[in-house]
């Protein structure tokens, strides 16, 4: 597309995390809000007020096949994700798709070959990949600022009252701490240390079969390890220490949306390093989709189609070693 034009986003599902993106989408210099739809039409329509899209729908299709539509944001619950960016993609729509990107790595792989197909591009919405304390804190590990990387410490956890059938602890809309708030963790230690060469897990499920803590230990080939924590039962510090060779990194308290780390190299004081961010954070991911689109590339170079498959591989190995299984996965079987 020409690159003096706006890259004109909608969002499909109106819920909480659609209208965070859409405050930050508002902020972008290249792209804007057209459309959005719910399968509620008042729900779409106040979201549409609110955020001053052009338009609305009460149902997908008719978004996945608005004609000014470029690129399409999946912010539906994670049991949907693999159902509705297919739709998107065969309707040649560029996808932004919510973390988790699907269920289980048959599901992206799926995405990945409908992308391909169609000549579009894809992207999980694993929006920390972006921040900018993030990559500093990534360029430092590769330049061997803190030496090689010995353990990585991260954890993400709050207390929820339990409710069957929110989407926290509803099976049938994918729920469990791992997939909502483990791949957090899980991500950081990926980019940092690569795919681990041992896997260790153990979980709590809790009455409706989800997970509601999921403890993990990774070895990588390295010999470097990792323990990852993420729980609904209870609020942790939500945060990622790096321990290396010649020092350590930490990345405090919700480190999945941190504008600053401390850096602190052995026998020297803790420094605290600024890197800012825009808006809720949501910002960064935005730009880069809007320049991948406008450049007509179909992968980023950032959050590649390889890194998701990665991902989703580990969480499919611990949810097997836990005994996970959704509905919909017995269904497909």
């Amino acid at each position: 597309m020409d690159k003096s034009e706006k890259v004109k986003w909608g969002i499909l599902g109106c819920g909480k995390i659609a209208h965070k993106f859409a405050c930050d989408l508002s902020l972008s210099e290249s792209g804007v809000l057209y459309a959005c739809a719910s399968r509620n039409e008042d729900q779409a329509k106040e979201f549409g007020i609110k955020h001053k899209a052009s338009t609305h729908f009460n149902n997908y299709l008719c978004l996945a096949e608005c004609k000014e539509v470029d690129v399409i944001y999946i912010a539906t619950p994670h049991s949907l994700h693999h159902e509705h960016a297919l739709l998107c993609l065969a309707n040649k729509k560029h996808v932004l798709c919510e973390k988790p990107m699907g269920l289980n790595e048959i599901q992206v792989l799926s995405m990945i070959a409908a992308a391909t197909k169609n000549k579009v591009f894809l992207m999980e919405a694993v929006w920390t990949a972006f921040l900018p304390a993030i990559i500093q804190v990534k360029q430092m590990i590769n330049v061997g600022k803190i030496g090689d990387i010995r353990h990585i410490k991260a954890d993400f956890g709050f207390r929820t009252i339990f409710d069957a059938q929110s989407r926290l602890f509803n099976p049938n809309l994918a729920g469990g701490s791992l997939l909502d708030i483990g791949i957090y963790p899980l991500f950081i230690s990926l980019i940092l240390s690569g795919y681990p060469s041992y896997v260790q897990s153990i979980a709590h499920l809790a009455a409706t079969g989800v997970d509601d803590e999921c403890t993990i230990l990774l070895q990588f080939s390295s010999g470097a390890t990792a323990s990852l924590y993420s729980t609904l039962t209870c609020d942790t510090d939500t945060n990622c220490e790096i321990y290396g060779t010649k020092g350590k990194i930490t990345i405090p308290t919700r480190f999945h949306e941190q504008d600053h780390f401390y850096l602190q190299l052995n026998g020297k004081d803790r420094v605290e390093i600024k890197s800012g961010k825009k808006g809720l954070g949501y910002y960064h991911e935005i730009e880069h989709t809007n320049a991948c689109i406008q450049n007509n590339i179909t992968e980023s170079n950032i959050m590649t189609h390889s890194l998701s498959l990665q991902l989703v591989r580990l969480m499919d190995e611990i949810r097997k070693q836990c005994g996970l299984v959704y509905p919909s996965e017995r269904l497909d079987h």
